[in-house]
């Protein structure tokens, strides 16, 4: 334990001092704000690793929850330990970096909304891991050796019951959202998702500027409940051309249905992830114990955190896809142009992060490399005036 303490203590000083120091950041500001967000990443990165860890060594408190008799106290009581240690270790971290978000002016949000809002996702993480042990135990004992495939085969429907209600159940429970009001941004909008062919994606408004300074906007949601979000700040920070480029980005979502390809790789990677936990304990005794169960988190967690490169590498391509679409179908691309260097400048990011951080921490592609293709478009129009991608 004490070992642990100081390796990790060595490296979050030797992190911070590397980014804020050292670190080529590439920001339209002159400030460390880009490269501090990476310096908590990572910071962050191996907590809830460790946390496991030092758990699969102190076994003492695991045997004496599975003495208990009654099943369902002893999850409760299991997964209450594991969640209030997960938001003890992550809450200096979280903390810190709130107050840095206000003091950059990127988060508006007030500590008490901040405060519940944290306290809401750690109740809701409870719940989740509660019903995760619970059913996982009851596999182990029924199908001590098909417990990776059928646990599979019942995530399934629940996965695909939890993103479809995410957009009616879940969401509103962060954020308040209304309809895009009526008007020639609605107009304009509508024009482009008829000229796509969508007909059925709701429009609607995230009120974000109670929390965040920042742009953005993104399509969630399946089946009837899927929906086109453009947040406030959007709204009330860009031009009209800029935003109906972002729209036309996030139309390329819906119509290449990215999010079905999300969840359908989601649940992919959950097959895989099932049968190597399968196969990996078959020599277990007791498998379905607290220690054992234990070690078995320990396992998914390391699992999930060498393939989350390969799941960002996914995301990165359907952004790249995304792009493609909006430049093709749009007409004018310097307000393309503006829309991304405001997204940077407003949230202060690292538009050229190195390649290895954007392999463990990017969802999408730098603001650089996106400018970098618009301009390139444009580049090609002007002097090829015959040529245009526009469709």
């Amino acid at each position: 334990m004490k070992k642990i303490t100081i390796g990790y203590t060595v490296y979050v000083l030797v992190l911070f001092l590397y980014f804020y120091y050292v670190y080529p950041l590439t920001s339209f500001h002159d400030t460390r704000y880009g490269a501090l967000a990476h310096a908590f990443f990572f910071a962050m990165w191996p907590l809830q690793l460790l946390m496991l860890y030092i758990l699969t060594k102190k076994t003492n408190l695991m045997e004496q929850l599975e003495r208990m008799r009654s099943e369902i106290k002893k999850v409760l009581l299991y997964v209450t330990v594991l969640t209030v240690l997960d938001y003890v270790v992550h809450f200096p971290f979280r903390f810190i970096w709130y107050q840095i978000t206000i003091k950059e002016g990127i988060g508006t949000q007030d500590f008490l909304s901040w405060l519940a809002e944290r306290l809401l996702h750690t109740g809701m993480f409870w719940l989740v891991l509660f019903f995760i042990i619970l059913t996982v135990r009851a596999m182990m004992k029924k199908w001590p050796n098909l417990w990776g495939l059928m646990l599979w085969l019942f995530a399934i429907p629940v996965v695909l019951f939890v993103v479809f209600v995410q957009p009616i159940w879940i969401d509103p429970l962060f954020d308040d959202f209304t309809s895009l009001p009526e008007g020639e941004l609605r107009e304009e909008i509508e024009t482009l998702t008829e000229d796509a062919g969508i007909n059925d994606a709701t429009l609607l408004v995230a009120n974000k500027s109670e929390k965040t300074s920042t742009y953005n906007a993104y399509v969630t949601g399946i089946f009837q409940h899927t929906r086109i979000v453009l947040w406030d700040t959007t709204i009330l920070g860009m031009d009209q051309n800029e935003i109906l480029f972002i729209m036309a980005h996030e139309i390329a979502h819906y119509i290449y249905h990215h999010v079905y390809w999300g969840v359908g790789l989601y649940l992919l990677l959950t097959l895989v992830v099932c049968i190597i936990l399968q196969q990996w304990t078959r020599s277990w005794k007791s498998i379905y114990s607290l220690p054992s169960l234990t070690k078995l988190l320990l396992i998914t967690v390391t699992i999930l955190m060498l393939t989350q490169p390969l799941s960002l590498w996914v995301s990165r391509e359907m952004e790249n896809q995304a792009d493609r679409y909006a430049i093709e179908h749009t007409e004018n691309l310097y307000p393309a142009l503006t829309s991304y260097r405001l997204l940077a400048e407003q949230s202060k990011a690292d538009i050229s992060p190195a390649p290895w951080i954007s392999w463990f921490r990017s969802s999408h592609p730098s603001i650089a490399e996106r400018m970098e293709r618009i301009k390139e478009e444009i580049e090609n129009r002007e002097t090829n005036p015959s040529f245009d991608s526009y469709r």
